[in-house]
C-alpha cells in the first residue's frame, strides 16, 4: 500500500529541477539573483538588504505595469474590432433589406405580367425552371 502523503496524486507542481534553491552548494540559498532578507537577532533588516528589496518591489512593479499595458492596448484593439465589426453587419443589415424589397418588387411585378398575359404563376416558374435547367445542363456537360 502507498504511503499517506508519497503517491502520485501528490505530486510537487513545480517543473523537476527547477526548485528555486542552488542543490550544489548545500547551503540553501535561492537561486535567481535574490538574497535571503534575514533580520538580526532584534529583528532589524539592514539598509542594504531593505534597498535590495525595494528595488526587486520596483523591477516587479514594472512588470505588472507592462503587462497592464499589453492588455490594456489588447482591450482597446478588440473594442475597434467590435464597433468596426458592428458597423459592417448594420451595413449588411441594409443591404439584404434593400434586396429584399428590390425583390419583393420584381416578383409583384412578374406576377402583375403573369395576370396580364392570362398565363399563371406556376406556369412562368415552370418556364423559367425549364430553362434554368436546360442552362444547367450545358454548363455541366
Amino acid at each position: 500500500m502507498t504511503s499517506r502523503y508519497g503517491g502520485l496524486h501528490q505530486r510537487d507542481g513545480r517543473p523537476v529541477g527547477h526548485d528555486g534553491y542552488d542543490s550544489g552548494s548545500g547551503l540553501g540559498v535561492p537561486t535567481g539573483g535574490y538574497r535571503p532578507a534575514t533580520p538580526n537577532s532584534r529583528g532589524q533588516y539592514s539598509h542594504a538588504v531593505l534597498d535590495e528589496l525595494e528595488s526587486q518591489n520596483d523591477a516587479a512593479i514594472e512588470a505588472m505595469s507592462a503587462k497592464v499595458r499589453m492588455l490594456k492596448d489588447i482591450t482597446t484593439a478588440i473594442g475597434v474590432d467590435v464597433r468596426d465589426s458592428t458597423t459592417m453587419i448594420n451595413s449588411m443589415n441594409d443591404t439584404f433589406e434593400n434586396t429584399r424589397f428590390k425583390l419583393r418588387g420584381t416578383m409583384n411585378r412578374m406576377l402583375r405580367m403573369a395576370e396580364k398575359t392570362g398565363v399563371g404563376w406556376k406556369t412562368w416558374l415552370a418556364f423559367f425552371g425549364a430553362v434554368s435547367l436546360l442552362f444547367w445542363y450545358v454548363w455541366l456537360f
